[in-house]
């Protein structure tokens, strides 16, 4: 029994399956951010060490990886921790499940929303995961020369928005559109990737009548063309989880 989207396998077969309702280019599409939306849909990436993919009919590498929004003080992430602690209590229960069975496990870290989810920690963890593949990204690309580099993102961070400070509009709200943040552009033009596709299966917001505000399921980003778009700033203290 394991933990589902573990396996990089997974995050490619998630992926593959994302409707194109749910797709949005960023900052524009372009003919190398629909050859890696096409290589994920498929079928043609073939699993390997590191990279994790290549597809050599179209060129292209691909390594995948996984973000979170937990704070971990002292290098702990308490909800990857009771994840652990449910699987082991389902295998204690004695449940029939085949040994490869993958599990998606809700539980309560037991922590208040700001120390569960955490703007500042999304940041500090995505910078982290991201620039460590990114040390690698020369070597990577050694591995086949004149292959193109994707970075596929497992994105589980909850949604956020931005409590407004405006006079007179109380409980006014900006939503986060992650992919266009520029605390995080400014880590993925560094990741040493032609191409981002960043998944994120676990963003959800409402308005206040209730009604969800469309958000991206899949976002394909072409790191050439961050450069030419505007992007937009966020203030940390006033980021909010949508779980509070």
């Amino acid at each position: 029994m394991k933990r589902a989207y573990k396996d990089e396998q997974d995050i490619i077969e998630h992926a593959s399956e994302i409707d194109d309702l749910d797709v949005c280019f960023y900052p524009a599409e372009s003919n190398l951010a629909h050859r890696f939306l096409a290589s994920v849909r498929n079928g043609t990436l073939v699993q390997r060490e590191r990279p994790d993919f290549e597809d050599p009919a179209e060129a292209l590498l691909l390594e995948a990886m996984v973000v979170d929004d937990h704070p971990r003080p002292g290098g702990q992430d308490k909800t990857r921790s009771r994840e652990a602690e449910a699987l082991r209590e389902l295998a204690i229960a004695g449940l029939n499940l085949p040994a490869d069975v993958k599990v998606i496990t809700t539980v309560s870290s037991g922590l208040p929303t700001h120390q569960d989810h955490n703007y500042r920690a999304y940041i500090d963890h995505f910078t982290g995961t991201v620039l460590k593949h990114a040390r690698k990204s020369a070597a990577y690309r050694a591995t086949q020369p004149g292959y193109e580099l994707g970075f596929i993102v497992f994105d589980e961070s909850t949604a956020y928005f931005e409590e407004a400070d405006v006079a007179g509009l109380p409980g006014a709200v900006r939503p986060h559109f992650w992919f266009a943040d520029s605390a995080f552009i400014h880590v993925v033009v560094q990741a040493g990737a032609d191409c981002v596709v960043w998944l994120t299966p676990y963003k959800r917001l409402l308005t206040a009548e209730s009604v969800a505000v469309p958000l991206p399921a899949m976002t394909v980003i072409d790191v050439s063309l961050l450069r030419q778009a505007k992007h937009l700033t966020y203030e940390p203290p006033r980021m909010v989880s949508s779980e509070r």
